[in-house]
């Protein structure tokens, strides 16, 4: 059976909100026989002393429409976040710690991940170290630092719940959920664990079969991505450039004398993949296109077109069955980042 979803990228915007439909979420792995229990049952004093340490690395993230989220100092000069944090475009504006505020430019990104760095030239506060080479575990108590709830880069308990899991095609893969309690803000803030380290950024948080849970990038594995995105690197989701694809249903499709089943596009973002080859979305005046397959894989959601698509690359080509009126057209596209990223 399956179970409701809602996914909430922890930005202050009420357009971030996605209603899914997924599986539940399946444990990846149980805590091993050698655990270090003592870490993972730590009362919260220890992780409080974690914080009076840590807090100050930790920043709030201003846009010219207000606060985004949050980040940290990791590096002289550094400042890692979450992806969707930024994605909108500067000028980015950060109000340290001690209330100063600096400015900062974007220096490199890995959408898939949802993390990204800025530059600037204030002086840090204090730096937090990363922690890229221990694997997390189910039950370890860790510390979020964030905005969320309109305070101020305060503290958040919780511990982790489960690893490396998949809770939406809308999020990056590989996930870490957790108990902590976050809220739109907290974005892109440090999670950290019981040695103050960096275990991962936060980035989403839902309601699931288990209750509400929040979910971190883990940053295990990475030290090459980060230092790639130190380089300038930006790295990005492929997309069709579609605003407002929905699945057509019996409903819809007899609205619209069609036979139901597979995608109705929407709109056709100007630039974009799509509209360089030629799908027609409601900004024709006429019925939308509907995509039936990709690359011969059935879709019938905005879910299963969306997961398809990101089986890809930027410049990678994919063949789209499409239903125009009553002629069935195969259309090849070349997968592109959105449109005005």
């Amino acid at each position: 059976m399956r179970k409701a979803w809602g996914i909430l990228l922890l930005l202050p915007l009420a357009g971030a909100l996605y209603a899914l439909w997924s599986r539940p979420v399946q444990l990846w792995g149980r805590p091993e026989k050698n655990v270090t229990w003592e870490l993972a049952q730590a009362p919260p004093e220890r992780l409080q002393e974690v914080y009076t340490r840590a807090h100050p690395a930790v920043l709030r993230i201003d846009g010219p429409e207000g606060s985004r989220g949050t980040g940290f100092f990791y590096r002289e000069g550094l400042v890692l976040t979450a992806y969707h944090v930024v994605a909108e475009g500067g000028p980015y504006t950060l109000v340290l710690s001690n209330q100063k505020r600096a400015t900062a430019t974007l220096l490199g990104f890995a959408e898939p991940m949802d993390l990204a760095i800025l530059a600037t030239e204030a002086r840090a506060p204090a730096l937090l170290s990363l922690e890229t080479q221990r694997r997390p575990q189910v039950g370890e108590a860790v510390l979020h630092i964030g905005n969320g709830h309109n305070q101020f880069i305060a503290p958040r308990y919780g511990r982790i719940t489960r690893l490396f899991v998949d809770p939406s095609p809308f999020l990056p893969q590989g996930l870490v959920g957790t108990s902590l309690p976050l809220s739109p803000g907290d974005s892109g803030g440090p999670v950290l664990d019981l040695e103050g380290k960096v275990v991962g950024v936060a980035v989403a948080i839902g309601q699931t079969e288990e209750g509400f849970r929040s979910f971190f990038t883990p940053l295990l594995g990475r030290g090459q991505v980060l230092a790639e995105m130190e380089g300038g690197k930006r790295s990005y989701w492929p997309y069709l450039g579609l605003r407002g694809p929905r699945g057509l249903t019996p409903e819809l499709a007899r609205e619209l004398g069609l036979p139901p089943g597979g995608v109705l596009v929407g709109e056709v973002v100007p630039g974009g993949a799509a509209h360089q080859a030629g799908l027609r979305g409601l900004e024709t005046g006429g019925v939308p296109d509907v995509i039936l397959e990709v690359n011969g894989v059935k879709v019938n959601s905005f879910e299963d077109l969306l997961r398809e698509v990101r089986r890809h690359q930027v410049g990678d080509r994919v063949r789209l069955s499409v239903r125009r009126g009553g002629e069935v057209l195969q259309v090849e596209v070349e997968l592109a980042p959105f449109p005005g990223r």
